[in-house]
């Protein structure tokens, strides 16, 4: 299991040492949790994995949504209309102001 996630490792753990599926191991512990506390652990255990791992799932899924190269249409600006553009050379001075561009 290479690529095997901490919520499936888990998992097979406690299918294994219990010896039935995690769905029946999670209506058991639910319905009897004082006949095995361990169990009980164990599945509270395995939940809170659960919630990590969607969680880490979700922030993927954000990373790569931020990482993936933008696709810029030449016709689109960001502030509106393409004779909406300033560039540097179409700015002028102020009157009476010498003209100095920004250091940004």
């Amino acid at each position: 299991m290479p690529d095997a996630t901490a919520l499936d490792q888990a998992t097979a753990m406690i299918e294994k040492t219990w010896g039935r599926p995690i769905e029946a191991l999670e209506s058991l512990a639910v319905r009897s949790p004082s006949e095995d506390p361990l169990l009980r652990s164990v599945m509270h255990i395995r939940s809170s994995l659960v919630v990590t791992d969607n969680a880490v799932a979700v922030h993927q899924d954000r990373l790569h949504a931020l990482s993936r190269p933008a696709v810029c249409r030449p016709s689109t600006t960001w502030n509106g209309l393409p004779a909406q553009r300033r560039t540097f050379a179409s700015l002028k001075p102020r009157a009476g102001l010498p003209f100095r561009p920004s250091a940004t």
